[in-house]
């Protein structure tokens, strides 16, 4: 009987240090799995965050606290008929833009909406209250083209700023931290009253500390007929959507 007894008692400690054993090793297992995840959580994150090198330093820190808290960034695009000329196959570039953050950052991190204000004035755009349209999409960041090419001829620059002023004021009163980006429609031959919008428009934006994408700097000189190439008419043509893109997707993009 004491034999039984103490082999009945070895058979026991055995069996709860092996079951020890098993429990111990599962929950390092667990750990070492946790870890891995984490690894990779932050290793993702960080890969998303070197895309933005290109960005300016404020909107960096918007994008970086964006995807760290995983909230969707609100891109806005807004502007002429300028911005949306294109088909199916030579798209506009706001599409072009919207394809390649998917591709590099992946879904979900950015949501690209467009407002396109064709045949618009900034006159007509405040009278039918699409300043408070933009700003009802509570956008991140806002690109805003301010219909420069609708108002000439037919608003005088000052009142254009005057408008974007009240642009820029209704989308900040919805959402203060909204980063504003200003660039001018694309450029044409041989700009002269437009030409100088376009300089009050940096002027503008340097003044009021807004940044400013200058994109007529890839596109050919307006003073030589190279630029006739990459326009239709008075907007860019598959070429010119091209060029355009190119410049905003190497900003948001890094490569």
């Amino acid at each position: 009987m004491k034999k039984i007894a103490i082999i009945f008692l070895c058979t026991v400690a055995v069996s709860l240090i092996y079951l020890g054993k098993m429990q111990y090793d599962k929950k390092i297992m667990q750990a070492e799995t946790a870890t891995v995840q984490v690894q990779t959580s932050n290793s993702t994150e960080s890969s998303l965050l070197s895309l933005s090198k290109n960005m300016s330093g404020s909107l960096q820190t918007k994008v970086k606290s964006k995807i760290e808290s995983k909230e969707t960034i609100k891109l806005l695009i807004v502007g002429s008929g300028a911005i949306m000329n294109g088909d199916a196959i030579n798209l506009p570039w706001p599409i072009t833009v919207k394809n390649a953050l998917e591709a590099n950052y992946g879904q979900g991190i950015f949501n690209v909406d467009v407002m396109n204000f064709e045949n618009f004035t900034t006159h007509h755009l405040i009278e039918l209250k699409g300043h408070e349209q933009i700003a009802a999409k509570k956008p991140d960041i806002l690109i805003i083209e301010p219909l420069l090419l609708n108002d000439n001829g037919f608003v005088i620059m000052e009142d254009t700023l005057k408008n974007l002023d009240t642009i820029i004021v209704t989308v900040r009163k919805i959402n203060s931290e909204a980063h504003i980006i200003l660039q001018p429609p694309n450029p044409i031959y041989e700009p002269v009253t437009y030409l100088e919008q376009v300089k009050g428009l940096e002027e503008y934006a340097s003044q009021k500390n807004i940044e400013y994408f200058n994109h007529w700097e890839d596109w050919p000189e307006t003073s030589s007929e190279n630029i006739k190439e990459v326009l239709q008419g008075t907007f860019p043509n598959a070429k010119g959507q091209n060029i355009w893109a190119n410049y905003i997707v190497d900003y948001l993009v890094s490569k």
